[in-house]
């Protein structure tokens, strides 16, 4: 059985409840039609949000208008295929009910063909392969009703041909979480701590034959109650030699004012993970360098996003370099694929004044701005907006020459924005819209970004 205190759902569920009676939703109802401003090729799909919907913006074609996918209840955009042909998201139908629940739904990239993966409920976030066509998820099963809360969840792995879903692997089991390796035809799942049971690793084939298992760890003390209970956030070097995670313990409160952030090598099972740093437990605040020498994390404890967090690197063997400033957070750190190691983030100069006091009209880290890292460890700010904006969610081209970002006006409204390969910032979609997350960790992320590759 499970309950839900999980770090990945459970925070991103408390986001309406921090804010609640603050004005989200009605600000976001007076918002105007979502309009492309640049008429010109930018080679990339755009998914995004506005009042709660999705919408899709082909940016390759210079005439192309955003067009609109759901009319009703709220989305969550949870990515592109790998091949860019189709959109992951989860829909909610009656987001103010609080029995509702969210379902996984696919649509094309030209916005055709939207229909809903699977009739149960979904839990945590569905993860594609790296092949464009196998994917694997969460669902709450039918056996529900427990007295004591508990559901039994229940992981899919499916294949998608055409249109249509094949089911590989359906199994009822307890799964913290799950990460694809790098050919896409083996699974590692992350089994939580039971007494006599430490928190375990198990790499799988898609039918789910037990191929590998690694110790995190020894079995937790059950009767202390809080005690180290699952691996959560995991995200796998390129050459999927190594897996970095958060430790999330039994107590959901301890949890979200931050957990241990480790890294263990799979190529030495004999070996201890090594301990990192402390943090929030987001995967979108993990990103490895292509080949796979460094991952580029958050750092710094207290669920407050806008402050104490800030920039780390750490080696493949575990060593540390700080690369935060004083008094700035930053966040959603992201490297290119393709070119130069080049590493893009997000910092501002720290601020929680917006605490008791929210104001949607106002932003939360006034003239946060995306930066970029090179090897030599040299930073400094890519983007250059106006007075009363703040730059988020960087999406740089595979090549690290072209950056799709949000420049934000206020806490729950803005645009994107391309910063073209000579330096130049132009508006591409007017009035996107989403919520400012739990403590102002905006996410889920209002926008997702598929790069057109040339051939």
């Amino acid at each position: 059985m499970r309950k839900c205190v999980s770090i990945l759902s459970g925070i991103v569920c408390a986001a309406a409840m921090l804010f609640a009676g603050s004005g989200i939703g009605t600000a976001a109802g007076q918002i105007q039609t979502p309009e492309r401003i640049l008429q010109a090729s930018v080679p990339a799909s755009v998914a995004f949000t506005s009042n709660a919907q999705l919408w899709l913006l082909d940016g390759g074609d210079p005439k192309a208008k955003p067009k609109q996918i759901t009319t009703s209840g709220a989305v969550e955009i949870t990515g592109w295929s790998p091949n860019g042909k189709w959109l992951f998201y989860l829909h909610n139908q009656a987001p103010a009910d609080a029995s509702s629940g969210n379902y996984l739904w696919a649509v094309k990239a030209d916005g055709t063909g939207a229909f809903q993966v699977d009739q149960r409920k979904v839990l945590e976030q569905p993860k594609w392969a790296p092949d464009g066509q196998n994917f694997a998820y969460i669902v709450q099963s039918a056996q529900t009703g427990h007295a004591d809360g508990t559901y039994s969840p229940e992981f899919v792995v499916a294949r998608l041909d055409g249109d249509r879903v094949q089911k590989l692997r359906e199994q009822k089991r307890e799964i913290a979480d799950f990460a694809w390796m790098p050919m896409g035809q083996r699974l590692l799942l992350s089994v939580p701590a039971a007494k006599e049971r430490p928190i375990t690793l198990e790499l799988t084939d898609l039918t789910g034959k037990k191929l590998a298992a690694y110790r995190l760890g020894d079995p937790p003390k059950v009767e202390e109650g809080i005690y180290p209970y699952s691996a959560e956030g995991l995200t796998l070097s390129p050459d999927g030699k190594r897996v970095s995670y958060y430790v999330r313990v039994t107590s959901g409160s301890l949890s979200a004012d931050g957990v241990s952030i480790q890294l263990f090598d799979l190529t030495k099972p004999g070996q201890k993970p090594v301990a990192i740093g402390e943090g929030l437990a987001y995967p979108e605040w993990f990103s490895w360098s292509k080949d796979s020498s460094q991952l580029a994390f958050i750092d710094g404890s207290g669920r407050i996003a806008s402050e104490n967090k800030h920039l780390t690197l750490a080696s493949k063997e575990g060593i540390v370099t700080r690369a935060g400033q004083p008094g700035q957070a930053d966040a959603l750190p992201r490297w290119s694929r393709d070119g130069a190691d080049i590493l893009y983030f997000v910092r501002g100069f720290e601020n929680a004044k917006w605490l008791g006091n929210y104001d949607p009209k106002q932003l939360l880290i006034p003239g946060q701005r995306i930066w970029m890292r090179d090897m030599q460890g040299r930073a400094q700010p890519v983007t250059k907006g106006p007075e009363g904006t703040a730059d988020t969610y960087p999406n740089p081209s595979p090549d690290g020459k072209q950056l799709i970002f949000v420049r934000l006006d206020g806490a729950e409204h803005g645009s994107v924005y391309v910063r073209t390969a000579d330096g130049q910032e132009k508006e591409l979609i007017r009035h996107v819209t989403g919520e400012p997350g739990y403590y102002a960790n905006y996410l889920p992320a209002w926008v997702s970004v598929h790069w057109i590759q040339s051939k």
